[in-house]
């Protein structure tokens, strides 16, 4: 196939890759990745881009459908790179996501059998109307939408449905003129909605001037790793979860809603060996969304938190709870900390890091629980804390990002006797 970009193709899908495409194989034995298609699918496919042992293809017309391919519910999805699994029935979309888990944990981390519970979804809208908070990308015209599928173009979207009713009144308050700033986000909470600008460092115009009036806060801030400057009160929201109110101010990460929160919660609950007397680690401890419920075990907690922003949130969230909160990079909280009996980490996308993993195994602690939001993070991970004696004796997914191609996990870990 000497160019293989200048006819179509048809090629029988078989594998399922991480980042939401089928596998199959082109006539010369290359790897051919396709976006939105579905094992079990004979599809006619252009070939886009070429490498050693593998292609990229686009769909051109789907010959076999599977099964399990239903009708985008979205009218932005052949566009727009939000979502990746729309045209997967959402039950379908769970079996996936565990058949990642299971591959990576066997591939990259080398476990055998590894013990893949399945893959639940949270009570409530599931997989649509659960967020409350999104980041939106801004076009040349200052409309938000979101990144196309692999690339840096933007998809207008006036309407999301994995928006909540009051997430999307804020995306409509906000309207589309937002030239000058290169991202906003919004985020609905139960008592106050709040909008976190990032100002276009690139834009003629200089920094971006939120225009918009409302009820709702705003913040600003010249990069995304910038702290964010309130421009109008409030600075927080407030979102229950699970029977307790948390506090999270504007910019700050928190989960895709309250329902999936709550979700994850009873996920490390379930798994968590703390018994009363315990000194338990909360890494990457966000706003303390974990810190309460391994307090309320019986457990002395340690929250570890970078961010100046979401540690605040943590001491108010934690007021009255056994929980000492830290701000501090986890790499350079270990170095004061000797043992623990219970580590619970949720580190951000590209994992602990074999090094943080070695430290954490060093303390001793009879269990580690590992919340991971990349299953290939967590493989690399696990393989770590094996070979420093742990052994893994659960994970559970948690689809907490209906519609695309992302997946939650807790893992525990056991100190091998």
């Amino acid at each position: 196939m000497t160019d293989p970009a200048a006819e179509t193709v048809t090629i029988d899908l078989h594998g399922w890759a991480h980042g939401g495409e089928a596998v199959g194989r082109l006539p010369d034995g290359r790897a051919c990745f396709v976006a939105r298609a579905l094992p079990g699918e004979t599809v006619e496919v252009r070939v886009t881009a070429v490498h050693k042992r593998h292609a990229t293809a686009q769909l051109v017309r789907v010959v076999t459908p599977s099964p399990h391919r239903v009708d985008p519910p979205c009218p932005h999805y052949d566009h727009c790179g939000g979502c990746q699994l729309q045209h997967a029935a959402p039950a379908h979309q769970l079996e996936l996501k565990a058949r990642v888990l299971v591959e990576q944990l066997q591939r990259i981390g080398r476990q055998p059998s590894p013990p893949v519970r399945g893959v639940i979804a949270p009570d409530g809208a599931w997989p649509d109307g659960y967020r409350t908070w999104a980041r939106m990308a801004v076009d040349p015209e200052g409309r938000l939408g979101f990144r196309r599928w692999h690339s840096h173009e933007v998809e207008p979207i006036d309407r999301c449905l994995l928006l909540t009713d009051r997430a999307q009144g804020l995306r409509d308050a906000l309207g589309d003129g937002w030239s000058g700033a290169a991202e906003v986000q919004l985020t609905a909470g139960d008592d106050a909605d709040v909008v976190t600008v990032t100002a276009d460092p690139d834009a003629p115009a200089g920094p971006a001037e939120p225009a918009p009036d409302g009820p709702h806060g705003l913040a600003v801030r010249p990069s995304p790793r910038a702290p964010a400057t309130v421009v109008r009160p409030p600075a927080t929201v407030r979102v229950w979860v699970g029977g307790r109110t948390l506090q999270a101010s504007a910019g700050a990460f928190f989960q895709s809603g309250p329902g999936t929160a709550a979700a994850l919660v009873d996920a490390v609950k379930a798994v968590a060996d703390v018994r009363p007397g315990d000194w338990v680690l909360d890494l990457y401890a966000g706003v303390g969304l974990l810190s309460a419920a391994l307090a309320a075990a019986g457990g002395a907690v340690v929250a570890v938190e970078a961010d100046a922003a979401a540690a605040a949130d943590a001491e108010v969230n934690l007021a009255g709870v056994d929980a000492e909160v830290r701000q501090a990079t986890v790499e350079a909280a270990l170095g004061d900390i000797g043992e623990a009996d219970v580590v619970v980490l949720d580190p951000p996308r590209r994992g602990a890091r074999p090094d943080v993993c070695r430290r954490i195994a060093s303390l001793g602690a009879r269990q580690i629980v590992y919340v991971a939001c990349d299953p290939a993070a967590l493989a690399r991970d696990t393989r770590v804390l094996v070979g420093c004696g742990y052994e893994l004796e659960s994970v559970d997914g948690l689809d907490l990002f209906g519609h695309t191609a992302h997946v939650e996990a807790v893992a525990s870990f056991r100190r091998a006797a």
